[in-house]
């Protein structure tokens, strides 16, 4: 094994590389996050009543689906 794999391979199995690969991975969550409630935040009052609406009549007037 050469000096470049085995740094590779002591590096891997020290857990400094799953360090940043769990950190890498928090970042994207958190993006992931951040992007969703800002996308339901653009609701109107309009599409809200509506949704609320909608789910009201199905909870009132539930469809046999079997």
């Amino acid at each position: 094994m050469n000096e470049v794999a085995e740094q590779t391979a002591s590096n891997w199995a020290n857990g400094g590389l799953w360090v940043v690969v769990v950190f890498i991975g928090a970042f994207v969550l958190f993006g992931a996050i951040v992007w969703a409630r800002r996308k339901n935040k653009d609701i109107t009052p309009g599409e809200h009543r509506r949704s609320e609406e909608a789910t009201r009549a199905n909870y009132q007037d539930p469809v046999d689906r079997s």
